[in-house]
């Protein structure tokens, strides 16, 4: 159940920002009629169209010796193979699929973790089970395609492997990729140079002077995005020009990719994504093999080809999983002097943005959350193993950090007999502020104010009893949030383009491929405030949802929950441009000077007598008739405000009898510095909070040790949350901080999920009195820590 929210206030009243008003595209998506990759990519549309597949490893980490392909050529219907072998196969350069984690367009030489490009496309060397290596096909159906993949033999070396990273480390673990990492630990030399990323102070001085002392250790393991759009895309590559239809939400930068790595000029290679169906940090591994193979097949055969990803096959990348360690130091008066974080990261197969979640994020949260704490230290491991590759998901690098953040903070309070909320305003702020942090201090009232923490806390498993064995608890944590604009400034120029017409409606082209989250929507009610001057609403205005490379302006990317608010504040500009192009075009026709002139409800008037003036139709109709066309571009506000805070609060219940957790209920906090659109960013509080209860309580891939076969890969065993399962939620919105520029926002979605794990589990250590120090949070794990049950 989700409680109806109590409407937030807003800090400043505005007529279309901010408000609750269903989203632009709702009545296309209800009634069916917004298209996906996979209903622009039908046969129909394209007769020629081929259908790939690619041969997958059955085993954890092999080698294939030999390959014969033959067979499966003569199947009818089979209409081209590729191997390892083929020259235009084995002469492509080796690569990454994290290129760039969607914040700005990189090429190949500027990707971000250039000393791992560990992956070769089509590949002899397998390196987890369902690996893509060896061969693909192209048959007129996907059903052909398979029968060829059967058709091909391939002779493996079966070689050792490795699924723990602890056990990856030890001298003489199976090595998964010897030339990158020779002791399966990713090199300091592609992360910056150092394992221990932040020193600031001296911990080890800091721990020896302190008072009071608390340690513990937390393990975040792989979930998965469960993205329902499965990766799928198109590519007709004709004469020397190729087409891509995908479900990207990274347009440009796929372009880059293809471009790049098939030595394709740019203005050859044009993409085309419409609506994606949720992506939850998928697509920032974006330069995926799969459009090179694609791409390759399609210039083989001179026909469309397409590749999709089977729902088993979307199991392809996960939460970077974690072992954390964490420690804090403290006076007795609860001023924290010092904390340490170590983490060692299970890279899976691949390491892509591994280094992002283990090192970047935690960095950022150094200088928004621990900046008065004068002690810091951190170092992280990525590891490789023989697991899926392990990257990029909704709240990266976050969320894993503040399951042992918010573990530490509340173990360190109950040592020093404090409310935890206390201990956290007394010592977190970010650095271009004092302390209580207003913003974080607003959100843990609010939460707390919520939840009934007062009157529902209690001494750890000291509650009352319900139904004879049934105990309750409440637990909070708290965050940074993710991202204010001046986090946003790797993005360069953002551009966009407002077109008014003679008849004052707008076409609004702020390229951005729509995954679910309501940024369009944004983009188009800042259109209407900036333009109010016009007299117009949303309604007046015309947004292309599609993004195509070849007549767009570069796309802005729906990572970091910034598309939100970072276009609109490039439309704020350029809508002052339109007023001031209407205003020339007024003052001609009116004999007077532009600056004389002001325009309000589609009316242009003289300042000094407003009851002289005309419609801004008539001076369309009594000039040339053109339409106001303004472009405009500029980098994000790069001036430092610090962050907005979040907060989650839970309230759970615990059967001891079974170990069966439930979620009772929880509120979700975010100060947005200014709330863009109020329907859609209470939507992303509630529907994040799926994420967050299914990573707390049941969502985990499961391998056989044996084998490293994953066990799991569907979603009846790789269990999500249903509408059953979910508790009561309450959206709560704030307006504390605010950042720079027209609306001074900072994003929500990202981060609903990433305090919902350590809440839940604060809540059960409130319930039962017995920690547990790691997600998911399963009844087997209660049992165990109320010692029920033992290995």
């Amino acid at each position: 159940m989700t409680r109806t929210p109590r409407p937030y206030t807003p800090r400043v009243a505005r007529k279309f920002i901010g408000g609750y008003r269903p989203r632009i595209d709702a009545l296309e998506k209800a009634g069916g009629k917004a298209q996906f990759v996979d209903d622009l990519t039908l046969k129909s549309r394209f007769p020629g169209m081929l259908y790939a597949k690619v041969l997958r490893s059955p085993y954890a980490h092999a080698r294939i010796k030999s390959i014969d392909a033959s067979r499966a050529g003569q199947l009818p219907g089979v209409k081209a193979v590729l191997t390892c072998k083929d020259p235009e196969v084995s002469e492509l350069l080796p690569t990454s699929a994290g290129w760039t984690d969607g914040v700005d367009t990189v090429s190949y030489e500027r990707m971000m973790w250039p000393h791992l490009r560990d992956r070769r496309v089509l590949g002899d060397h397998a390196c987890w089970v369902t690996d893509e290596v060896g061969a693909v096909v192209a048959a007129e159906s996907e059903r052909i395609a398979e029968e060829a993949l059967e058709a091909i033999k391939v002779e493996w070396e079966i070689l050792p492997f490795v699924l723990d990273p602890l056990e990856a480390m030890k001298p003489g673990a199976p090595v998964i990729h010897p030339e990158i990492a020779p002791r399966n630990i990713l090199p300091k030399d592609a992360v910056g140079g150092k394992d221990v990323f932040v020193d600031k102070g001296d911990a080890d001085k800091g721990f020896a002077e302190a008072d009071v002392v608390v340690e513990a250790v937390s393990v975040h393991h792989n979930a998965t995005q469960s993205s329902l759009d499965n990766w799928c895309c198109l590519v007709d590559w004709k004469s020397d020009k190729l087409t891509v239809l995908s479900n990207s939400y990274e347009a440009d930068q796929s372009r880059m990719h293809i471009s790049q790595m098939l030595k394709v000029p740019i203005n050859k290679v044009r993409v085309i994504s419409s609506y994606v169906g949720g992506q939850f940090g998928r697509g920032d591994t974006g330069d995926q093999p799969f459009f090179l193979f694609t791409a390759l097949l399609s210039k083989k055969t001179g026909r469309p080809v397409k590749f999709r990803h089977t729902r088993r096959e979307s199991f392809h990348d996960s939460r970077q999983p974690a072992i954390y360690t964490g420690k804090a130091g403290a006076k007795k008066d609860g001023t924290i002097t010092t904390m340490y974080f170590k983490a060692i990261g299970n890279s899976g197969a691949y390491a892509d943005h591994t280094m992002f979640a283990l090192k970047f994020a935690p960095t950022e949260i150094t200088a928004s959350a621990l900046a008065h704490i004068p002690n810091v230290r951190m170092e992280s491991y990525g590891v490789y193993t023989n697991k899926l590759p392990a990257c990029m998901m909704r709240g990266v690098g976050n969320s894993q950090f503040n399951l042992i953040f918010g573990h530490v903070v509340d173990m360190l309070a109950e040592k020093l007999s404090m409310d935890p909320i206390a201990l956290a305003l007394k010592n977190f702020g970010h650095q271009w502020g004092g302390l209580p942090d207003k913003s974080l201090e607003r959100v843990l009232r609010e939460g707390a104010g919520r939840i009934g923490w007062r009157a529902k806390r209690h001494k750890p498993g000291a509650g009352p009893v319900y139904d004879r064995v049934k105990k309750r608890g409440v637990g909070f944590s708290f965050h940074p949030g993710w991202h204010a604009e001046w986090q946003e400034a790797r993005r360069g120029e953002i551009r966009v383009r407002i077109t008014v017409n003679p008849d004052c409606s707008v076409t609004l082209d702020a390229p951005t491929v729509e995954t679910g989250t309501g940024s369009s929507t944004c983009n188009v009610l800042g259109c209407a405030e900036a333009l109010g001057f016009l007299g117009i609403g949303p309604g007046d205005i015309v947004s292309p949802h599609t993004v195509d490379t070849e007549t767009g302006l570069k796309d802005c990317v729906q990572t970091d929950s910034a598309v939100s608010y970072l276009q609109s504040e490039v439309i704020a500009c350029a809508a002052r441009e339109v007023k001031h192009r209407l205003q020339e075009k007024a003052a001609k026709l009116m004999k007077a000077r532009p600056e004389e002139l002001d325009i309000a409800d589609g009316r242009v008037y003289r300042k000094a007598a407003a009851g002289i003036g005309m419609t801004v139709r008539d001076v369309f109709r009594r000039g040339d008739m053109l339409p106001v066309v303004v472009e405009m571009g500029r980098p994000p506000n790069a001036e430092k405000t610090g962050v907005p805070y979040i907060a989650n609060f839970a309230e759970v219940e615990v059967d001891t009898s079974t170990g069966k957790v439930q979620v009772l209920k929880l509120v979700v906090i975010n100060d947005c510095g200014t709330v863009m659109y109020a329907s859609g960013a209470e939507a992303q509080q509630i529907g994040g909070q799926v994420t967050g209860v299914g990573e707390a309580l049941t969502e985990e891939i499961i391998y056989d040790e044996a084998t490293g076969v994953p066990l799991n890969f569907n979603w009846i065993d790789y269990r999500i949350p249903t509408m059953a399962d979910m508790p009561d939620i309450e959206p709560v919105l704030l307006e504390v901080w605010r950042g720079a520029g027209e609306y001074g926002a900072c994003g929500v979605g990202e981060g609903t999920v990433t305090c919902t794990p350590r809440a839940v589990l604060n809540a059960v250590y409130n319930a039962i009195g017995a920690r547990i120090d790691e997600i998911p949070l399963k009844p087997e794990k209660v049992l165990k820590a109320l010692g029920l049950v033992t290995e």
